[in-house]
């Protein structure tokens, strides 16, 4: 019989008894032109309206933490500014940031020693001088808040270089401001096109003209965007409004907050039971048992073809997560380490409950197929020999055989075994996908979904994304230096996650096609047995036998009917195909590697951008994955 994963009394002290949450994290970046400095007034009014917008934006965040308790972690939350360091108006941003207890993430468009050989070009008493730029880094990296991310960009391509940089801050920013500059800085021409990026990844963009820094205007849609004049274009009619420090804040809570209710409305996902799945989740504890063994012997009997008891006891899940996950010194243990707790919790559990899903259908399919057989039972039995008080216990375990499977389904229904299977699932597929996407200073990629996808809710807005994406501000980049051994290591990292996820797919295609075929063989051999049994009938040799053919031609079919429904229920035909296709897929990215692997010398953009199309690849399969089982309730069998 299945059953829900038992909680313990008590968990060891050195592990968390419950998903850990993530801590509180928001990051302000800044994207700025160059400033033609003519005298200290001007920098003294963009440091005033920067630190204005960061003094506005750590009250909103601590203001949040303490309305929201138990929301993330309880430490204290960190605040980030994100900048390329790349002109004066970074400095600026920089020191104003540290002044309100900021940690600093700078993203430098070549290694640190050729960035700040642009520095020497700037007088020395402007903000953006080698002096100035130096003692922020000493500052940021004595208060412990200091991440470097040194990219390797050509010194013969400055405009790309700069633009990568913007594209590192774009992707860690959850508020970016934007500030117009006097002049045409390098990539000017795409400076203007990643705030229309930002737009398009719904990160809001707060832009501000540092001729009139005491008005900005703040961007969140494409319409917008046609009141803002270029950032690196010439002066113009100043279009920035009297700031709106309570929208501000409201913009903040609206990262910070769970997503409003977007999932499907059906009658086993109401709305209101979806608000509490994200503390369903928080609650969780690690079960001594995991006692809904059926499907996995059900499995094994139909995918292997053998008889095997799985263990019982539940492993710790970070230790059983460790192999996969193992901690290293090299950025991949960093990355490792941070993600691994949360990556574990989410995913052991989601096992646990497909186990306890899985089991529950399987159960209730073939009680179903024996409730039946129990019907006639005692008409079978009594044609041959008289038991007092037979009948009344066939009855009475027919009564208890539908009481099960109704507690089964039911049960399910309340707990919400299938929801939470697919919920820890998706949250534990968008966490492995960071595992590669944060060292190249990636973001998870928005989904995209067909037109027919939108009945089943955006993932993008459900509380798994939301979670991840809290977690992957918390994590925030490592200190890197991108050079040719760094890429060559997250390309390795990279082929070792397709590849374990290749190998995934290819067992599960094998398997999921085996059971398919098993099932259909045995419901097949049911129906000739059944046939048997009728021929049986017509023969006057075997009429003595005419009860027990008459139970066997109702139980048989019933019995093949379960194992048609437990077929329809997995979806394994479906499955196999999927995974079939995914491993194809995988194959050819993994070739993509290789042939990077070749090159004497790696790009980031390419390395990048194949971690992009493994991510997408990734996200579409565990979408449809979504699709599928959504369709798939418990239901009771009729």
């Amino acid at each position: 019989m299945t059953a829900a994963p038992r909680r313990i009394a008590s968990e060891s002290p050195t592990r968390p008894r419950s998903p850990p949450s993530a801590s509180l994290a928001f990051r302000v970046g800044l994207l700025a032109g160059p400033i033609e400095w003519t005298d200290g007034t001007g920098v003294d009014r963009l440091a005033g309206i920067l630190g204005e917008i960061l003094a506005a934006v750590r009250t909103a965040v601590v203001d949040f933490q303490r309305a929201h308790p138990g929301l993330y972690a309880e430490s204290a939350p960190t605040l980030r500014a994100v900048t390329r360091l790349a002109q004066g108006a970074d400095r600026v941003f920089g020191e104003q940031a540290l002044d309100l207890g900021y940690a600093l993430c700078c993203a430098f468009p070549f290694a640190q020693a050729e960035s700040e050989g642009d520095a020497h070009d700037a007088p020395e008493h402007q903000p953006g001088s080698l002096g100035c730029v130096r003692a922020l880094l000493v500052r940021a990296e004595a208060c412990g808040g200091l991440t470097r991310f040194e990219l390797e960009g050509d010194r013969a391509d400055p405009a790309g270089a700069h633009l990568a940089a913007g594209r590192v801050v774009l992707n860690q920013s959850d508020l970016l401001i934007a500030v117009r500059g006097d002049g045409q800085p390098p990539g000017a021409e795409g400076l203007d096109a990643l705030i229309h990026d930002a737009v398009q990844a719904r990160i809001p963009v707060l832009w501000l003209d540092p001729r009139a820094p005491a008005g900005w205007l703040l961007v969140r849609t494409h319409a917008e965007l046609g009141r803002v004049p270029s950032l690196a274009g010439p002066a113009g009619v100043c279009v920035a409004e009297a700031p709106d420090w309570t929208g501000l804040g409201a913009l903040v809570d609206e990262i910070l907050d769970l997503p409003p209710t977007m999932g499907p409305a059906t009658h086993l996902d109401h709305p209101a039971h979806r608000e509490s799945l994200f503390d369903c989740y928080r609650k969780e504890r690690r079960p001594v048992l995991n006692l809904a063994i059926a499907w996995r012997v059900f499995r094994e009997l139909h995918g292997a073809h053998r008889l095997r008891v799985p263990p019982l006891r539940v492993p710790d899940f970070e230790q059983a997560a460790l192999r996969d996950w193992p901690d290293a010194p090299d950025v991949a243990g960093w990355v490792n380490r941070q993600l691994r707790p949360h990556y574990a919790w989410a995913g052991k559990l989601s096992g646990l409950y497909a186990d306890v899903y899985r089991s529950s259908y399987v159960l209730a399919y073939l009680l179903a197929a024996v409730a039946v057989t129990l019907a006639l039972l005692p008409g079978a039995v009594g044609a041959y020999v008289e038991i007092p008080g037979f009948a009344t216990f066939a009855n009475g375990a027919e009564l208890l055989v539908i009481g099960i499977v109704l507690i089964l389904i039911f049960g399910a229904r309340h707990r919400h075994w299938h929801t939470r299977w697919m919920d820890y699932r998706l949250l534990a597929e968008m966490i492995r996908q960071l595992r590669f996407l944060i060292p190249l200073a990636g973001h998870w990629p928005l989904p995209r979904m067909p037109a027919h996808w939108e009945t089943y809710g955006n993932p993008s807005r459900t509380w798994m994304a939301w979670h991840m994406r809290g977690i992957a501000r918390a994590t925030g980049l490592p200190n890197a230096r991108v050079d040719q051994v760094y890429l060559r290591s997250c390309l390795a990292y990279l082929k070792q996650v397709i590849a374990g996820q290749r190998a995934f797919h290819a067992d599960s295609a094998r398997h999921s096609e085996e059971i398919d075929h098993s099932l259909h063989r045995f419901a097949l051999w049911l129906l000739i047995a059944t046939i048997v049994c009728i021929v049986a009938h017509l023969i006057p040799a075997l009429h003595t036998l005419g009860p027990i053919l008459t139970l066997a031609c109702a139980g048989l079919p019933a019995f093949g009917a379960a194992l048609h429904g437990i077929k329809n229920q997995g979806e394994f035909s479906r499955i196999a195909k999927r995974s079939q296709a995914m491993a194809r897929q995988l194959e050819q990215l993994l070739g993509e590697i290789a042939a990077l692997e070749g090159q004497p010398a790696l790009l980031s953009a390419d390395v990048t951008r194949v971690a992009y199309d493994a991510a997408r690849l990734m996200v579409d399969e565990v979408l449809d994955w979504r699709v599928i089982f959504t369709d798939r309730p418990p239901v009771i069998p009729a």
